[in-house]
């Protein structure tokens, strides 16, 4: 028996208060580690009577006008999770409106995976998408990535072909899923905005840690970090369509009410925000599964991912899973760990006990200690 059957679900559970809101899980950590307090007696001036029933009154107003907004809140939400779970069934949509993922890109991917891979075919399929170029340009002309000539005059990218060629082809295997899924992102996500930062940060960190895990498993790199950053799929689409519902079935109730001068429930209604739990929820229920659909609906022919998505899909996978499948859950695990730690929101010895559950391989843990998890690793010669 193992001992981490305790701490997989108390991590977890650190991961998913951080997903939704920093504040949150900082002071559920402080109330954890806080020592019980035993309550001062502190005297006061006895009541009257009127001041007792007002206060009273007012608290059973209270308790009375916030179990009608739950009600209604839950109401609402019953609506939404049975049109999410619809929706989520066309993965079409999901695929082109929800995620807004242009159809070059799994072309563009595939092609990333030969070794016959040029530059000149690369730009043939990325001219189809309108915002790769701009995106391309970002990249090149932030302080990071931005290089100079030997007379010290930044060098600039003026066509497509020259943009390709400034990152070359390695490097490119990882800028374009970093490129995608950045552009996949939810926007706004109130009134928990820092969602879209949360899914940021697990991306990078799934595909780093994937990336460096994937020679321990005899995986192809660049295919363990494809797969690390499109692993996050499945939650951005259900965190986009989750807030987007949740606008559309509120306005609609609104409006209802409204028509039928139910003032008590428009009252309500108005005051139903968003719920970080329902999300989570969700998210469980659906993410993984989602991601699986979407792989499979960008028809990759030469990134081989499609198996190991859907395997994690599976909630009793019930046969050995596939070497990628082994990464992803490795990298996803590892990533987890370090974005709580860098949080100050993880022990050192929950971690060592989570992370004991995954079975990395020999010297794995020591090789991922010293990976950069906030920013892709890319490679300094250029090999357009």
């Amino acid at each position: 028996m193992t001992s981490p059957a305790t701490n997989i679900p108390l991590v977890e559970s650190l991961f998913k208060q951080l997903f939704v809101d920093i504040k949150e899980a900082k002071q559920q950590q402080a109330e954890r580690k806080a020592p019980p307090v035993s309550k001062k007696i502190v005297p006061t001036r006895e009541l009257l009577a009127v001041e007792k029933q007002a206060r009273e009154d007012k608290k059973v107003h209270q308790e009375k006008e916030d179990d009608h907004v739950e009600r209604v809140s839950g109401k609402l939400h019953v609506n939404i999770a049975q049109l999410l779970d619809e929706t989520l069934k066309d993965h079409e949509y999901i695929v082109r409106k929800v995620l807004s993922i242009d159809a070059a890109i799994p072309k563009i991917l595939d092609l990333l995976a030969v070794k016959a891979c040029t530059v000149s075919r690369l730009e043939t399929l990325a001219i189809e998408i309108p915002w790769f170029y701009k995106d391309l340009l970002k990249m090149i002309n932030s302080a990071k990535y931005q290089r100079r000539d030997s007379k010290g005059k930044v060098i600039t990218a003026d066509t497509l072909r020259v943009a390709l060629s400034f990152f070359g082809i390695e490097n490119l295997k990882m800028v374009v899923p970093f490129l995608t899924i950045r552009r996949c992102l939810p926007q706004i996500t109130d009134p928990y905005p820092q969602i879209k930062r949360r899914i940021w940060e697990q991306s990078i960190a799934t595909a780093m840690s994937s990336k460096r895990l994937a020679s321990f498993n005899k995986v192809d790199e660049n295919h363990a970090f494809s797969a690390g950053m499109l692993q996050s799929l499945g939650t951005i689409a259900v965190v986009k369509l989750y807030f987007r519902l949740f606008d559309q079935v509120q306005l609609g109730a609104l409006k209802e009410a409204q028509d039928t001068l139910n003032h008590q429930r428009h009252a309500a209604l108005t005051k139903v925000e968003p719920s970080g739990d329902v999300l989570l929820t969700l998210l469980d229920k659906y993410a993984a599964q989602t991601t699986a659909d979407i792989v499979n609906n960008l028809q990759f022919t030469r990134l081989n991912l499609h198996e190991a998505f859907a395997q994690l899909g599976l909630t009793d996978p019930g046969e050995e899973p596939l070497p990628l499948t082994k990464v992803l859950k490795q990298g996803n695990a590892y990533a987890k760990y370090r974005i709580l730690k860098f949080h100050n929101l993880v022990s050192n010895e929950q971690a060592k006990e989570y992370l004991r559950d995954f079975a990395f391989p020999v010297g794995s843990l020591e090789s991922l200690k010293t990976t950069d998890m906030r920013s892709i690793g890319l490679e300094n010669e250029n090999n357009g």
